[in-house]
């Protein structure tokens, strides 16, 4: 009769491999809710960014990207970045929405400088983007199939 108790080796790997397997199922489950988060902050930042923008239409009777005689007024804005140096700028926020995780936000205005479009590329479908225009605004891809979801001007 052999005293000798353990494991042997093919017992090891036999839970070595479950182990693995179940922490791959939760990291898989994790990374779904981390990418919806990520959502979910991209368009509170663009509803952020509407409140922000009309209080410099308030300020300057125009959106962000038209010429203007006031000196804080007069806004070249050719990126979502310009967009927030011109808040800046016009003393409207220094916490303009930047972005997040590499996806870029968008923004465009209509020439007459009263109406504009946002937008942000999401990273997964969203019920969202059923409301979410499907077409080029002010040269902002405004797209279901690609996840650019867009908010535009009332």
């Amino acid at each position: 009769m052999d005293s000798q108790k353990g494991f042997t080796l093919i017992e090891m790997l036999v839970v070595i491999i479950i182990i693995s397997f179940l922490i791959g199922i939760v990291l898989t489950g994790t990374l779904g809710f981390q990418a919806s988060a990520r959502d979910t902050r991209r368009i509170g930042d663009l509803r952020n960014s509407q409140n922000f923008l009309e209080l410099y239409l308030n300020k300057c009777a125009h959106y962000p990207g038209v010429f203007d005689t006031k000196a804080e007024c007069n806004s070249t804005v050719s990126d979502w970045s310009s967009l927030a140096a011109v808040m800046n700028a016009a003393n409207i926020t220094s916490q303009f929405p930047k972005g997040i995780a590499g996806k870029p936000y968008y923004y465009g205005v209509n020439p007459d400088g009263f109406s504009y479009v946002i937008g942000a590329e999401l990273e997964r479908d969203n019920s969202v983007l059923k409301d979410s225009p499907d077409a080029t605004i002010f040269g902002v891809l405004c797209s279901r199939t690609n996840k650019v979801y867009c908010i535009t001007s009332s």
